[in-house]
C-alpha cells in the first residue's frame, strides 16, 4: 500500500530527576507513514539528540484525516 496511513506509536523515554535518579516515562506518538519502518525512521529522526528511548509498539489507526 502506498498511501500514508497513520501510526500511533508508543515510546518509552529515559530522563533523570531533580534527584539524579533516572527515570522513563512514556509517550505516544500520531506519525503519518507508509509503513511501520517509515514510523521507526520518523520517531528516530525526531529523537534524534535526546537520549535514551526504546520505540515499544507501533499500530495501525483507523485514524482517516486530521484537522486543523
Amino acid at each position: 500500500m502506498s498511501e500514508k496511513q497513520f501510526y500511533k506509536s508508543s515510546v518509552k523515554v529515559e530522563y533523570e530527576d531533580n534527584k539524579g535518579r533516572v527515570k522513563y516515562r512514556k509517550e505516544e506518538y500520531l506519525v503519518n507513514a507508509v509503513n511501520p519502518t517509515d514510523v521507526e525512521a520518523k520517531i528516530n529522526k525526531e529523537m534524534e539528540g535526546t537520549g535514551e528511548f526504546e520505540i515499544v509498539s507501533i499500530v495501525l489507526t483507523k485514524i482517516l484525516s486530521v484537522l486543523d
